[in-house]
């Protein structure tokens, strides 16, 4: 399967993707949405936010779009244009798509990850989305419960908040064991 970005007014993916979905039933298109930590009135609550802002991912089984569906993804109100290329559309790479590929399997809905710190202060990730990109996480914000990670997409660098839940270790039975 083949993977299609396309870039739509932000805050009107949902405005898009109904329409879309309206009008091409037979094609899967996919908005991924990333559960984060936010803080209101000094409480923490769960708050589900698009995981790329403005970007819609399709799932097509050719490599080259037909003219029609061009035709009707380009003249939809709030599209603004095909990653690379908006001349030529053509599907992700083979990197792009893996990535695309690891936040779908979680629903198009990326759950929290699970972490840990080791003596150093250095994130562990248990389960989750983060596990395997540890090398990608460039700032952990504790208190907020963010790890932030840079990814390419399309050719160009991407920054991302994930949320973490901490799982705390388990220091009496750590130091029994010592």
């Amino acid at each position: 399967m083949n993977y299609f970005a396309i870039q739509v007014a932000t805050r009107r993916e949902d405005e898009w993707l109904a329409r879309m979905r309206e009008s091409v039933r037979s094609i899967r298109f996919h908005k991924i949405m990333k559960r984060m930590y936010v803080r209101r009135r000094g409480k923490m609550i769960t708050k589900d936010t698009p995981l790329f802002p403005g970007y819609i991912f399709m799932e097509y089984p050719d490599k080259v779009l037909p003219a029609e569906l061009l035709y009707v993804i380009r003249h939809s109100r709030y599209f603004i244009r095909f990653l690379p290329s908006n001349e030529s559309p053509h599907p992700l790479d083979q990197h792009d798509s893996e990535i695309i590929r690891h936040w779908l399997v979680y629903g198009g809905r990326v759950p929290a990850s699970l972490v840990t710190f080791d003596e150093h202060q250095r994130i562990r990730v248990v389960d989750g989305p983060l596990k395997g990109m540890e090398g990608n996480i460039i700032k952990v914000d504790r208190r907020k419960r963010r790890a932030k990670i840079r990814i390419t997409l399309a050719a160009s660098p991407m920054t991302l908040d994930l949320a973490f839940d901490l799982l705390e270790p388990d220091t009496e039975h750590a130091a029994a064991e010592a």
